[in-house]
């Protein structure tokens, strides 16, 4: 994963003009790359038992890193669709692979979890409706003489 995070790198530090360049010496981000991490995701949720409830990140220390790490790579995910957005960037694969990936690091943390952390379930508030509250009239004022 780490390599293919340089390749990424790469990618995203190459001028459009020279990036033909790159294709013909370096590796670049393909749909196999994406399909390795998408069949990881399918290998962890096949293991990994999600709770049906909202999962607080960070129930481990190692998750809790895993976690940062898929908060940072979201953070580049909508940086990369920005520069999509703005015709800088010549391979759209790099964006489905940064999405992938945050979702493969989100399942890693679940599975170094495992069962030591329960999940938040909590309890829905009921809350009254508030009775409007009374204003008072403001005080009169005094003619000045």
């Amino acid at each position: 994963m780490q390599s293919e995070l340089f390749t990424v790198g790469a990618e995203l530090a190459t001028d459009g003009a020279e990036y033909e360049k790159l294709q013909q010496h370096f590796l670049v981000v393909t749909p196999e790359a994406t399909s390795r991490l998408e069949a990881e995701i399918d290998d962890l949720e096949r293991r990994v038992a999600l709770p049906d409830a909202f999962v607080i990140p960070g129930g481990t220390p190692a998750a809790a890193a895993l976690d940062v790490a898929r908060a940072v790579v979201r953070r580049a995910e909508r940086r990369i669709v920005g520069l999509q957005q703005a015709g800088q960037l010549r391979n759209p694969e790099v964006v489905r692979y940064a999405n992938r990936l945050s979702d493969l690091l989100f399942m890693l943390a679940r599975a170094e979890e495992g069962s030591a952390v329960k999940p938040l379930t909590g309890r829905r508030a009921v809350r009254k409706p508030v009775a409007p509250a009374r204003t008072r009239l403001a005080p009169k004022r005094r003619p000045r003489a």
